[in-house]
């Protein structure tokens, strides 16, 4: 899916838009990371590291080195080896990380080690980029794209923790000293144990991200699309939004504010999630404004709407029938209304004052009064 920048003439593709909205993660998490612009740099692949680390602290077992092996270290003995001395620290360093290597291209491992001369407790995290790629089901051309969103993960979070002694206080980000081998199999770093409590207390709120979407395209545009939608329609699975305040949030160039262009663009996310993901959306574009209804793909069908008065009836009926207690049978009377007067005139029966207790029949009697009290 192509659009044209008129600005240089340089065509671009759907897979070449970087994040434009960090609406995946919850509130707490964006402000322990510093906030919403940090994090727009944050792309796909940043995304699923992020969502490793997630599950991760969910599952994984945190392996602690034994304190035998921890006074091996720091006894420092010098010994003779392979016709040179050294001593037992170097060669548990070494044999430190042979272990790390070996784990680090079969499984994931989180390993809680010393950090800074033993004075920080840190959690060491192990990541095979065939877990990124999702067991290598996802074709990245180079795992260097992982590389570059270290960097970037690198500048986030800034905190101070405390040393084990307490005495001495460390400047940390979201990850520390981020490394990857010559063969681009694995990545590793280090996350204080802050990090890791926020990680922990937001995964509920990160589970409502798809991991679908993460590991089945390049682009972030169709995550973004949807999880835009999901934040300002969610609750009533639909609603309208003016086209220009549409392109004006998401950042999107300004041709998309023609008819023609937009459709084009909606259509193709549209068809790519329906392909990836386990969620949806159809639409209809009318004069400027846009009405968008979300969907679980295995129910996704193409729904139009005459208009956006009917797609508000809709809700009102849905929202009138769960919070009245009505059964179909109550129902009719007023659907049968809403059709014949249409949304705007029905809203003045619907936003009258009433005591939330009364329902069922009680409600439909009220109902009926309004409206030969309103003339409808």
């Amino acid at each position: 899916m192509k659009a044209k920048n008129n600005k240089n003439s340089v065509t671009k593709t759907l897979d070449s838009y970087e994040a434009q909205l960090v609406t995946l993660y919850p509130n707490e998490l964006i402000d322990f990371l510093g906030g919403v612009e940090p994090l727009k740099k944050i792309n796909i692949f940043g995304h699923r590291i992020i969502y490793v680390m997630m599950e991760m602290m969910k599952s994984a077992q945190v392996h602690k080195i034994s304190i035998d092996e921890t006074k091996e270290i720091i006894s420092n003995d010098m010994v003779y080896k392979d016709g040179r001395i050294t001593s037992l620290e170097d060669i548990k360093a070494d044999q430190i990380e042979k272990r790390r290597i070996l784990e680090s291209g079969k499984k994931l491992a989180v390993i809680e080690e010393s950090f800074f001369a033993d004075n920080f407790s840190m959690l060491q995290m192990i990541i095979p980029t065939q877990a990124l790629n999702d067991n290598g089901n996802i074709k990245v051309k180079d795992n260097s794209v992982f590389h570059e969103q270290l960097k970037i993960l690198k500048t986030l979070g800034n905190h101070t923790v405390k040393s084990n002694t307490g005495e001495e206080f460390l400047i940390t980000n979201f990850i520390e000293t981020p490394i990857f081998n010559k063969g681009q199999n694995y990545i590793r770093f280090y996350i204080s144990k802050a990090t890791s409590r926020m990680l922990l207390n937001n995964i509920d709120g990160y589970s409502k991200v798809y991991r679908s979407i993460l590991f089945s395209t390049p682009s972030t545009m169709p995550l973004n699309i949807y999880l835009y939608l999901k934040k300002k329609f969610g609750k009533m699975n639909g609603g309208n939004i003016k086209i220009s305040k549409f392109v004006e949030d998401l950042s999107l160039a300004s041709h998309y504010l023609k008819k023609s262009k937009l459709t084009i663009f909606l259509n193709g996310i549209q068809k790519k999630l329906n392909e990836i993901g386990n969620i949806s959306f159809g639409y209809k574009i009318t004069e400027d404004t846009l009405t968008f209804s979300l969907y679980e793909t295995k129910n996704t069908v193409f729904v139009e709407y005459p208009s956006a008065d009917d797609y508000r009836a809709k809700n009102a009926l849905k929202y009138i029938k769960k919070s009245r207690k009505l059964n179909e049978k109550q129902l009719v009377y007023i659907v049968a209304k809403f059709k014949e007067q249409g949304y705007e005139k029905m809203s003045e029966v619907t936003r009258s004052r009433l005591d939330k207790e009364i329902t069922g029949n009680d409600y439909l009697k009220w109902f009926v009064d309004k409206c030969n009290e309103l003339q409808l």
